[in-house]
Protein backbone atom coordinates (compact mmCIF):
# COMPACT_ATOMS: atom_id res chain seq x y z
CA UNK A 1 0.00 0.00 0.00
CA UNK A 2 2.97 2.15 0.56
CA UNK A 3 4.55 1.75 -2.98
CA UNK A 4 1.16 2.61 -4.39
CA UNK A 5 0.50 6.07 -2.32
CA UNK A 6 4.44 6.91 -3.12
CA UNK A 7 3.90 6.02 -6.93
CA UNK A 8 0.22 8.13 -7.11
CA UNK A 9 2.31 11.12 -5.40
CA UNK A 10 5.09 10.71 -8.11
CA UNK A 11 2.57 10.52 -10.65
CA UNK A 12 0.48 13.59 -9.18
CA UNK A 13 3.62 16.26 -8.63
CA UNK A 14 4.87 14.68 -11.78
CA UNK A 15 1.24 16.04 -13.62
CA UNK A 16 1.55 19.13 -12.01
CA UNK A 17 4.75 20.53 -13.88
CA UNK A 18 3.65 19.56 -17.18
CA UNK A 19 0.90 21.76 -16.54
CA UNK A 20 2.82 24.83 -15.74
CA UNK A 21 5.42 24.16 -18.78
CA UNK A 22 2.29 23.73 -21.47
CA UNK A 23 1.08 27.39 -20.85
CA UNK A 24 4.33 28.65 -20.84
CA UNK A 25 5.42 27.21 -24.52
CA UNK A 26 2.19 28.31 -25.49
CA UNK A 27 2.95 31.48 -24.87
CA UNK A 28 6.44 31.83 -26.26
CA UNK A 29 4.94 30.09 -29.29
CA UNK A 30 2.54 32.75 -29.64
CA UNK A 31 5.20 35.66 -29.12
CA UNK A 32 6.98 34.08 -32.04
CA UNK A 33 4.04 34.21 -34.63
CA UNK A 34 3.10 37.99 -33.58
CA UNK A 35 6.90 38.77 -34.31
CA UNK A 36 6.89 36.63 -37.44
CA UNK A 37 3.72 38.09 -38.72
CA UNK A 38 4.37 41.33 -37.99
CA UNK A 39 8.00 41.33 -39.69
CA UNK A 40 6.01 39.75 -42.61
CA UNK A 41 3.86 42.79 -42.39
CA UNK A 42 6.21 45.68 -42.85
CA UNK A 43 8.27 43.68 -45.44
CA UNK A 44 5.47 43.29 -47.77
CA UNK A 45 4.38 46.66 -46.86
CA UNK A 46 7.84 48.40 -47.99
CA UNK A 47 7.78 46.29 -50.93
CA UNK A 48 4.42 47.41 -52.31
CA UNK A 49 5.34 50.80 -51.83
CA UNK A 50 8.54 50.46 -53.40
CA UNK A 51 7.19 49.02 -56.49
CA UNK A 52 4.51 51.69 -56.20
CA UNK A 53 6.89 54.43 -55.88
CA UNK A 54 9.28 53.08 -58.69
CA UNK A 55 5.54 52.92 -60.78
CA UNK A 56 5.17 56.83 -60.60
CA UNK A 57 8.15 57.63 -61.34
CA UNK A 58 8.60 55.74 -64.27
CA UNK A 59 4.78 57.46 -64.94
CA UNK A 60 6.70 61.10 -64.38
CA UNK A 61 9.57 59.91 -66.80
CA UNK A 62 7.25 59.19 -69.48
CA UNK A 63 5.50 62.71 -68.98
CA UNK A 64 8.45 64.45 -68.83
CA UNK A 65 9.40 62.55 -72.70
CA UNK A 66 5.85 63.44 -73.44
CA UNK A 67 6.00 66.92 -73.17
CA UNK A 68 9.25 67.05 -74.59
CA UNK A 69 8.40 65.72 -77.82
CA UNK A 70 4.87 67.31 -77.82
CA UNK A 71 7.07 70.66 -77.89
CA UNK A 72 8.79 69.40 -80.38
CA UNK A 73 6.73 68.39 -82.84
CA UNK A 74 4.72 71.71 -82.19
CA UNK A 75 7.67 73.77 -82.96
CA UNK A 76 8.26 71.72 -86.17
CA UNK A 77 4.74 72.48 -87.04
CA UNK A 78 5.19 76.08 -86.56
CA UNK A 79 7.78 76.27 -88.53
CA UNK A 80 6.02 74.22 -91.35
CA UNK A 81 3.28 76.19 -91.02
CA UNK A 82 5.39 79.38 -91.78
CA UNK A 83 7.96 78.35 -93.59
CA UNK A 84 8.53 80.40 -96.29
CA UNK A 85 7.87 83.71 -94.06
CA UNK A 86 10.50 82.11 -92.17
CA UNK A 87 13.08 81.61 -94.76
CA UNK A 88 12.45 84.99 -96.37
CA UNK A 89 12.68 86.88 -93.19
CA UNK A 90 15.68 85.34 -92.03
CA UNK A 91 17.23 85.00 -95.18
CA UNK A 92 16.78 89.19 -94.91
CA UNK A 93 18.03 89.59 -91.67
CA UNK A 94 21.41 86.88 -92.64
CA UNK A 95 21.96 89.15 -95.61
CA UNK A 96 21.80 92.54 -94.21
CA UNK A 97 24.24 91.46 -90.94
CA UNK A 98 26.13 90.18 -93.47
CA UNK A 99 26.71 93.43 -94.89
CA UNK A 100 26.90 95.03 -91.71
CA UNK A 101 29.70 92.78 -90.19
CA UNK A 102 31.52 93.49 -93.38
CA UNK A 103 31.38 96.98 -92.80
CA UNK A 104 31.99 97.45 -89.29
CA UNK A 105 34.80 95.35 -89.77
CA UNK A 106 36.63 97.58 -92.34
CA UNK A 107 35.74 100.43 -90.21
CA UNK A 108 37.25 99.24 -87.06
CA UNK A 109 40.35 98.38 -89.75
CA UNK A 110 40.24 101.80 -90.74
CA UNK A 111 39.85 103.32 -87.43
CA UNK A 112 42.31 101.27 -85.80
CA UNK A 113 44.82 102.22 -88.45
CA UNK A 114 44.23 105.58 -88.42
CA UNK A 115 45.09 105.94 -84.40
CA UNK A 116 48.29 103.81 -84.82
CA UNK A 117 49.10 106.14 -87.32
CA UNK A 118 48.33 108.73 -84.99
CA UNK A 119 50.27 107.08 -82.44
CA UNK A 120 53.12 107.07 -84.51
CA UNK A 121 52.49 110.89 -85.23
CA UNK A 122 52.21 111.83 -81.51
CA UNK A 123 55.52 110.12 -80.54
CA UNK A 124 56.87 111.59 -82.99
CA UNK A 125 55.68 115.17 -81.73
CA UNK A 126 56.84 114.64 -78.34
CA UNK A 127 60.36 113.27 -79.57
CA UNK A 128 60.44 116.69 -81.59
CA UNK A 129 59.02 118.90 -78.59
CA UNK A 130 62.11 117.31 -76.09
CA UNK A 131 64.57 118.60 -79.02
CA UNK A 132 63.10 121.96 -79.05
CA UNK A 133 62.57 122.54 -75.62
CA UNK A 134 65.98 121.43 -74.24
CA UNK A 135 67.97 124.36 -75.09
CA UNK A 136 65.22 126.71 -73.75
CA UNK A 137 65.03 124.07 -70.01
CA UNK A 138 68.93 124.22 -70.04
CA UNK A 139 69.25 128.16 -70.02
CA UNK A 140 66.49 128.33 -67.41
CA UNK A 141 68.36 125.74 -65.29
CA UNK A 142 71.62 127.94 -65.87
CA UNK A 143 69.55 131.02 -65.10
CA UNK A 144 68.19 129.50 -61.66
CA UNK A 145 71.51 128.50 -61.07
CA UNK A 146 73.12 131.76 -61.52
CA UNK A 147 70.15 133.52 -59.15
CA UNK A 148 70.95 131.29 -56.30
CA UNK A 149 74.40 131.86 -56.43
CA UNK A 150 73.49 135.01 -56.31
CA UNK A 151 71.35 135.13 -53.61
CA UNK A 152 73.59 132.60 -51.42
CA UNK A 153 75.99 136.50 -51.82
CA UNK A 154 73.19 138.51 -51.16
CA UNK A 155 73.06 136.05 -47.87
CA UNK A 156 76.76 136.55 -47.19
CA UNK A 157 76.33 140.14 -47.45
CA UNK A 158 73.93 140.41 -44.97
CA UNK A 159 76.08 138.28 -42.81
CA UNK A 160 79.03 140.74 -43.28
CA UNK A 161 77.15 144.17 -43.13
CA UNK A 162 75.51 142.95 -39.29
CA UNK A 163 79.11 142.05 -38.66
CA UNK A 164 80.77 145.55 -39.89
CA UNK A 165 77.80 147.10 -37.76
CA UNK A 166 78.72 145.03 -34.74
CA UNK A 167 82.35 145.95 -34.97
CA UNK A 168 80.93 149.84 -35.21
CA UNK A 169 78.65 149.46 -31.83
CA UNK A 170 81.86 147.87 -30.43
CA UNK A 171 84.35 150.51 -31.50
CA UNK A 172 81.62 153.15 -30.62
CA UNK A 173 81.34 151.72 -26.85
CA UNK A 174 85.33 151.38 -26.88
CA UNK A 175 85.37 154.90 -27.75
CA UNK A 176 82.49 156.23 -25.32
CA UNK A 177 84.50 154.26 -22.65
CA UNK A 178 88.26 155.38 -23.28
CA UNK A 179 87.10 159.27 -23.11
CA UNK A 180 85.04 158.81 -20.10
CA UNK A 181 87.66 157.12 -18.17
CA UNK A 182 90.39 159.75 -19.37
CA UNK A 183 87.71 162.50 -18.24
CA UNK A 184 87.77 160.85 -15.11
CA UNK A 185 91.41 160.61 -14.32
CA UNK A 186 91.70 164.80 -15.76
CA UNK A 187 88.89 165.25 -13.02
CA UNK A 188 90.51 163.77 -10.67
CA UNK A 189 94.22 165.19 -10.98
CA UNK A 190 92.38 168.64 -11.25
CA UNK A 191 90.36 167.69 -7.63
CA UNK A 192 94.29 166.78 -6.42
CA UNK A 193 95.76 169.91 -7.77
CA UNK A 194 93.21 172.15 -5.66
CA UNK A 195 93.30 170.41 -2.71
CA UNK A 196 97.23 171.25 -2.48
CA UNK A 197 96.68 175.05 -3.73
CA UNK A 198 94.05 175.45 -1.03
CA UNK A 199 96.90 173.70 1.39
CA UNK A 200 99.41 175.69 -0.06
CA UNK A 201 97.30 179.11 0.71
CA UNK A 202 96.88 177.81 4.08
CA UNK A 203 100.27 177.12 4.53
CA UNK A 204 101.32 180.22 3.68
CA UNK A 205 98.71 182.80 5.18
CA UNK A 206 99.72 180.43 8.57
CA UNK A 207 103.04 181.32 8.36
CA UNK A 208 104.18 177.39 8.01
CA UNK A 209 108.34 176.59 7.60
CA UNK A 210 109.23 177.52 4.34
CA UNK A 211 110.53 174.08 3.58
CA UNK A 212 106.57 172.87 4.09
CA UNK A 213 105.93 175.01 2.01
CA UNK A 214 108.69 174.52 -0.86
CA UNK A 215 106.84 170.64 -0.40
CA UNK A 216 103.37 171.70 -0.95
CA UNK A 217 105.08 173.91 -4.09
CA UNK A 218 106.46 170.95 -5.35
CA UNK A 219 103.47 168.79 -5.12
CA UNK A 220 101.80 171.47 -6.88
CA UNK A 221 103.63 171.47 -9.59
CA UNK A 222 103.46 167.87 -9.95
CA UNK A 223 99.92 167.88 -9.89
CA UNK A 224 99.84 170.15 -12.64
CA UNK A 225 102.19 168.18 -14.74
CA UNK A 226 99.40 165.39 -14.02
CA UNK A 227 96.10 167.38 -15.53
CA UNK A 228 98.27 168.63 -18.58
CA UNK A 229 99.12 164.87 -18.91
CA UNK A 230 95.56 163.66 -18.24
CA UNK A 231 94.42 166.36 -20.48
CA UNK A 232 96.66 165.14 -23.35
CA UNK A 233 95.45 161.69 -22.87
CA UNK A 234 92.21 162.42 -23.35
CA UNK A 235 92.92 163.95 -26.52
CA UNK A 236 95.10 161.19 -27.70
CA UNK A 237 92.11 158.56 -26.36
CA UNK A 238 89.58 160.54 -28.22
CA UNK A 239 91.80 160.44 -31.48
CA UNK A 240 92.52 157.02 -31.53
CA UNK A 241 88.61 156.49 -30.58
CA UNK A 242 87.60 158.01 -33.70
CA UNK A 243 90.08 156.69 -35.82
CA UNK A 244 88.79 153.20 -34.81
CA UNK A 245 85.18 154.32 -35.40
CA UNK A 246 85.82 156.09 -38.46
CA UNK A 247 87.38 152.67 -39.71
CA UNK A 248 84.49 150.47 -38.42
CA UNK A 249 81.87 153.21 -40.43
CA UNK A 250 84.01 152.97 -43.67
CA UNK A 251 84.47 149.14 -43.49
CA UNK A 252 80.20 149.21 -42.62
CA UNK A 253 79.84 151.67 -45.69
CA UNK A 254 81.88 149.46 -48.00
CA UNK A 255 80.05 146.15 -47.12
CA UNK A 256 76.88 147.83 -47.32
CA UNK A 257 78.19 148.88 -50.42
CA UNK A 258 78.87 145.19 -51.32
CA UNK A 259 74.95 144.20 -50.49
CA UNK A 260 73.81 146.95 -52.40
CA UNK A 261 75.73 145.25 -55.44
CA UNK A 262 74.89 142.01 -54.66
CA UNK A 263 71.68 142.66 -54.51
CA UNK A 264 71.31 144.82 -57.99
CA UNK A 265 73.11 141.44 -59.12
CA UNK A 266 70.65 139.04 -57.62
CA UNK A 267 67.31 141.20 -58.34
CA UNK A 268 68.59 140.87 -62.48
CA UNK A 269 69.74 137.18 -61.84
CA UNK A 270 65.99 136.52 -60.17
CA UNK A 271 64.42 138.84 -63.55
CA UNK A 272 67.03 136.84 -65.75
CA UNK A 273 65.82 133.08 -64.47
CA UNK A 274 61.97 134.23 -64.09
CA UNK A 275 62.20 135.22 -67.98
CA UNK A 276 63.99 131.84 -69.37
CA UNK A 277 62.07 130.35 -66.92
CA UNK A 278 58.63 131.81 -69.17
CA UNK A 279 59.92 131.40 -72.17
CA UNK A 280 60.52 127.20 -71.42
CA UNK A 281 57.17 127.12 -69.52
CA UNK A 282 55.07 128.72 -72.66
CA UNK A 283 57.03 126.66 -74.97
CA UNK A 284 55.90 123.88 -72.97
CA UNK A 285 52.59 124.73 -72.87
CA UNK A 286 52.39 125.26 -76.26
CA UNK A 287 53.85 121.63 -76.65
CA UNK A 288 51.34 119.85 -74.38
CA UNK A 289 48.38 121.63 -76.29
CA UNK A 290 49.43 120.33 -79.35
CA UNK A 291 50.41 116.52 -78.02
CA UNK A 292 46.57 116.94 -75.86
CA UNK A 293 45.23 117.38 -79.18
CA UNK A 294 46.57 114.63 -80.48
CA UNK A 295 46.09 112.36 -77.32
CA UNK A 296 42.14 113.40 -77.72
CA UNK A 297 41.72 112.66 -81.17
CA UNK A 298 43.21 109.50 -80.54
CA UNK A 299 40.65 108.55 -77.97
CA UNK A 300 38.16 109.52 -80.30
CA UNK A 301 39.22 107.40 -82.97
CA UNK A 302 39.75 104.21 -79.97
CA UNK A 303 36.12 105.15 -78.80
CA UNK A 304 34.94 105.12 -82.21
CA UNK A 305 36.73 101.89 -82.78
CA UNK A 306 35.22 100.21 -79.81
CA UNK A 307 31.29 101.21 -81.20
CA UNK A 308 32.25 99.78 -84.29
CA UNK A 309 33.60 96.54 -82.51
CA UNK A 310 30.15 96.62 -80.38
CA UNK A 311 28.42 96.86 -83.66
CA UNK A 312 30.10 94.30 -85.26
CA UNK A 313 29.17 91.64 -82.63
CA UNK A 314 25.81 92.70 -82.42
CA UNK A 315 25.55 92.15 -85.65
CA UNK A 316 27.34 88.50 -86.07
CA UNK A 317 24.47 87.89 -83.10
CA UNK A 318 21.98 88.59 -85.43
CA UNK A 319 23.33 86.66 -88.10
CA UNK A 320 24.19 83.69 -86.37
CA UNK A 321 20.57 83.49 -85.18
CA UNK A 322 18.93 84.24 -88.02
CA UNK A 323 21.30 81.54 -89.89
CA UNK A 324 20.14 79.60 -86.43
CA UNK A 325 16.90 79.80 -87.29
CA UNK A 326 16.68 79.38 -91.27
CA UNK A 327 18.88 76.35 -90.75
CA UNK A 328 16.54 74.87 -88.33
CA UNK A 329 13.67 75.60 -90.80
CA UNK A 330 15.28 73.99 -93.61
CA UNK A 331 16.23 70.90 -92.01
CA UNK A 332 12.32 70.87 -90.31
CA UNK A 333 10.88 71.20 -93.83
CA UNK A 334 13.66 68.86 -95.67
CA UNK A 335 13.01 66.19 -92.73
CA UNK A 336 9.32 65.32 -92.61
CA UNK A 337 9.30 62.16 -91.37
CA UNK A 338 10.60 63.17 -88.24
CA UNK A 339 7.29 64.64 -87.42
CA UNK A 340 5.63 61.91 -88.43
CA UNK A 341 8.34 59.93 -86.42
CA UNK A 342 7.35 62.22 -83.77
CA UNK A 343 3.72 62.18 -84.12
CA UNK A 344 3.65 58.18 -83.76
CA UNK A 345 6.30 58.54 -80.88
CA UNK A 346 3.60 60.69 -78.94
CA UNK A 347 0.78 58.39 -79.26
CA UNK A 348 2.82 55.47 -78.37
CA UNK A 349 3.74 57.59 -75.64
CA UNK A 350 0.39 58.70 -74.98
CA UNK A 351 -0.89 55.03 -74.35
CA UNK A 352 1.85 54.00 -72.28
CA UNK A 353 0.79 56.62 -70.21
CA UNK A 354 -2.25 55.67 -69.72
CA UNK A 355 -1.88 52.10 -68.91
CA UNK A 356 1.22 53.07 -66.54
CA UNK A 357 -1.61 55.55 -64.85
CA UNK A 358 -3.87 52.23 -64.57
CA UNK A 359 -0.43 50.11 -63.14
CA UNK A 360 0.03 53.10 -60.84
CA UNK A 361 -3.55 53.20 -59.32
CA UNK A 362 -3.34 49.70 -59.20
CA UNK A 363 -0.56 49.49 -56.75
CA UNK A 364 -1.53 52.42 -55.15
CA UNK A 365 -5.07 50.47 -54.12
CA UNK A 366 -3.06 47.33 -53.29
CA UNK A 367 -0.21 49.15 -51.00
CA UNK A 368 -3.50 50.65 -49.16
CA UNK A 369 -5.13 47.82 -48.82
CA UNK A 370 -2.15 45.62 -47.85
CA UNK A 371 -1.60 48.15 -45.36
CA UNK A 372 -5.42 48.01 -43.96
CA UNK A 373 -4.98 44.08 -44.07
CA UNK A 374 -1.85 43.99 -41.80
CA UNK A 375 -2.41 46.76 -39.87
CA UNK A 376 -2.93 45.03 -36.63
CA UNK A 377 0.20 42.67 -37.34
CA UNK A 378 2.39 45.71 -37.18
CA UNK A 379 0.90 47.21 -34.32
CA UNK A 380 1.35 44.10 -32.11
CA UNK A 381 5.31 44.18 -33.41
CA UNK A 382 5.34 47.88 -32.08
CA UNK A 383 3.98 46.99 -28.78
CA UNK A 384 6.39 43.70 -28.75
CA UNK A 385 9.25 46.23 -29.17
CA UNK A 386 8.10 48.70 -26.67
CA UNK A 387 7.77 45.85 -24.22
CA UNK A 388 10.91 44.57 -24.91
CA UNK A 389 12.48 48.25 -24.41
CA UNK A 390 10.69 48.39 -21.00
CA UNK A 391 11.83 45.23 -20.00
CA UNK A 392 15.34 46.46 -21.04
CA UNK A 393 15.21 49.36 -19.42
CA UNK A 394 13.95 47.84 -16.09
CA UNK A 395 16.20 45.51 -15.43
CA UNK A 396 19.26 47.84 -16.06
CA UNK A 397 17.71 50.32 -13.35
CA UNK A 398 17.33 47.13 -11.11
CA UNK A 399 21.24 46.58 -11.69
CA UNK A 400 22.39 49.59 -11.24
CA UNK A 401 20.16 50.22 -8.31
CA UNK A 402 21.81 47.51 -6.60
Amino acid sequence: MSDDADQRRDDERDGGAEGGVAPARGGAQALTSTLRSGLEAMRDVREASRRHGAARSRLRDLEDELAESEAALARREEVEGSFDDIVAEQSDVVERSAREISGQRERVERLEDEARKLDERLARLRDDHEQELRPYKRIAETARGRSEEAGRGVAEAKRAVRTAEGQVKEATDRREQGIAAANRAVDSSQERLRKVRDELRRAQGSGAAPAAVRQLQDELATELAHVEAARSEVSTVTSEAQSSVDAAQTHLWTQKRSLEEAQREADAAKREYEARRDDYEAGRANAQAQEKDLEERICDLRREAEEAKAAHDEAAERHDEAQALLDEARHIHDTPEETERLRDEIAALRNEIASQRDEVDELAEGERSLRAHTRSSRMALGAVVLVALALIVGIAVLLATR
